[in-house]
This record gives C-alpha cells, sequence and structure tokens, in this order.
C-alpha cells in the first residue's frame, strides 16, 4: 500500500488529519494508503463516537445506519450505492455483500458484480478525461484527480484512441488534492484511474472496460482476455501498489510468512504498520477469517478498514 511518489510537500491540517501520518521509504513519501481515513469517521463525524452511521452514536439520525447487522456504508458524495446498501445486488445472489463481495471496489461502487466497472452515475460530455475512478462521478477539474485516456499508447478506452500528447495533463503530475480525495478509496494494486493490477504486478488491466455499446466486460473469470479486460499503463503518480502482505484485488489470501508465529492465520483485528504489514499503523485488518468485521462508517477495502464520511 505504498503510492509511488508525492509531489506535495505540505498538505493542509485538514488533509492531514484526513489521512494520518506518511512515511518515507525506498519509493519516496508514500501516504498510509488505502486503508487510511476519509475524514474523522468519529466524534466529529456524521453519526457521533461510532462514526458516520454509528446505531450508537451521539448523532441519532447519522447517515446511514445498521439493516440486518450490516451497516450502510454511503459514499463521500453523499448518495447510497449497491457496494454499500447492505444488500445482494448480484443479477445471480452469491449471498456475499457489499465489502465481503470481492466485486465490490468501495463505496462508491454501483455494480456489485460480475463486472468491474463501477457504473457511478455522472460521467461527463468528456468520455476522455478523467477523474478518481473510486469516487462519485467522472470528469476533469475541482481539484480531483485528472488524466486523458488518449495519453496511453494502447487506450484502454475504445472512444479515446491514442494521440500524440498535445496536452499538459499527460504530462503534469496530479493536482495536490489528488491523493487526499482519491487515495484512501484506491484498492491496493490499482492507480487512480481504475487500471489494476490483479496478478501481483506483472500485467495491468483497465476496469472499466467496455464493449461497442459500452457494457462493462472485465470480470475476474475474464482477466486473461484482452479484447474483455483491455491492458493500461497505471499512472505513476498515483500508483497504489500492492506489497507482498498486503490484500490486493483478486489476492485474497496471504503467504504464512505473512503472519510469523501465527500459523499462518490473520488473526483478530491486529493493527498493522511493521514491516510486512497488513495494513498502515493503527488501521483496523479484516477480510480474513478470524479478523473482526470494520466498525459502523467503515469499510473494509483490500484488507483494511477505510473509514468513511459524507463531504
Amino acid at each position: 500500500m505504498q503510492f509511488q511518489r508525492i509531489f506535495v510537500t505540505s498538505l493542509t491540517f485538514g488533509f492531514v488529519l484526513a489521512l494520518g501520518a506518511c512515511s518515507d521509504n525506498s519509493t519516496g513519501e508514500s501516504f498510509s494508503g488505502t486503508g487510511g481515513m476519509i475524514g474523522s469517521g468519529g466524534t466529529t463525524g456524521n453519526g457521533g463516537a461510532t462514526g458516520v452511521g454509528g446505531m450508537t452514536g451521539t448523532g441519532g439520525s447519522g447517515v446511514g445506519g445498521a439493516v440486518g447487522g450490516c451497516f450502510e456504508a454511503r459514499c463521500p458524495d453523499g448518495k447510497l450505492y449497491e457496494c454499500g446498501d447492505c444488500m445482494d445486488n448480484d443479477e445471480i445472489p452469491d449471498g456475499l455483500i457489499d465489502d465481503k463481495d470481492p466485486e465490490c471496489l468501495g463505496p462508491c461502487d454501483n455494480t456489485e458484480g460480475p463486472v468491474l466497472t463501477t457504473g457511478t452515475p455522472g460521467t461527463t460530455g468528456n468520455q476522455c478525461q478523467a477523474d478518481c475512478y473510486f469516487d462519485g462521478g467522472n470528469g476533469c477539474g475541482g481539484g480531483d484527480c485528472c488524466w486523458d485516456y488518449s495519453c496511453y499508447e494502447e487506450s484502454p478506452v475504445r472512444q479515446c484512441p491514442y494521440t500524440t500528447p498535445t496536452l499538459d495533463i499527460c504530462a503534469e503530475p496530479q493536482p495536490v488534492t489528488c491523493l487526499p480525495l482519491c487515495g484512501p478509496l484506491t484498492p491496493n494494486g490499482c492507480d487512480c484511474f481504475g487500471c489494476c493490477t490483479l496478478d501481483g504486478g506483472a500485467s495491468y488491466v483497465y476496469l472499466g472496460s467496455e464493449d461497442d455499446n459500452n457494457n462493462g466486460t472485465c470480470t475476474f473469470a475474464d482477466l486473461a482476455n484482452p479484447v474483455l479486460c483491455r491492458s493500461c499503463t497505471p499512472v505513476a503518480d498515483c500508483l497504489n501498489t500492492c506489497e507482498p502482505c498486503e490484500l490486493c484485488l483478486g489476492k485474497t489470501e496471504l503467504p504464512p510468512e505473512c503472519f510469523p508465529g501465527t500459523g499462518g492465520m490473520g488473526g483478530g483485528a491486529g493493527m498493522g504498520g511493521s514491516p510486512g504489514a497488513r495494513c498502515p499503523e493503527g488501521k483496523q485488518v479484516c477480510g480474513l477469517e478470524g479478523d473482526e468485521p470494520c466498525p459502523a462508517g467503515a469499510f473494509c477495502l483490500t484488507g483494511c478498514c477505510t473509514e468513511i464520511i459524507v463531504q
């Protein structure tokens, strides 16, 4: 869960609170990454002490609530999508709900499966320019992440064939607000724009791959099919790498060496942070047998509880 590099020398106090500590390593500065915080989710968040949607919070009518033991998880835009509504929305129900469904890419994902497109409404008229793939809406502007798919030599978007770069967007680093806004929502192994590795970095595919009728085509079962899951090159400026002891898209098990002295089990709600850790220090692990469920107002994203607060 290491972002390749960050071009921010300083952040506002609010963003520091939102993302927690940064660390310095061989790849340069890196955010605590996915599994960090989107807002505090604590006593200052909607819903009181247990975060957004907490039934026992002091806020009473906070956003979201418990449904059959499941807590709704709203997207930071305040809307409730399929991957946060405590329902099994698969066309053929598989019994897996929201963050327990590996095809859910976060609380802003409006297609619980099987395709890996998010289906989030709000796409702009310029289909080639995109912001953060994992939040609500689409299109550059407003300080969010920004990329033009025609910058790829092999564009994964059919409507955006490669052209000789004439836009500054192909060369400039991301806005300073890109990672604070999109970083916590970006799964391990993905960049901010939906270009992800599902085989440990050997190759990357575009989760938003579509056919000529704009229907999503990429599924976990079709990763090796370049027609259905089109290849892409991750944007290094906002790539959340998948470390050996981290859960990532398509990677649901970890090797025994990631759990020294435990016999290979994840074990409880421990906190990561040390070398080989599953999550940044202070973040609750989730997603493996024996892990505690995430608290109200949090979403289990690639093995780490990510606290969500409505903007």
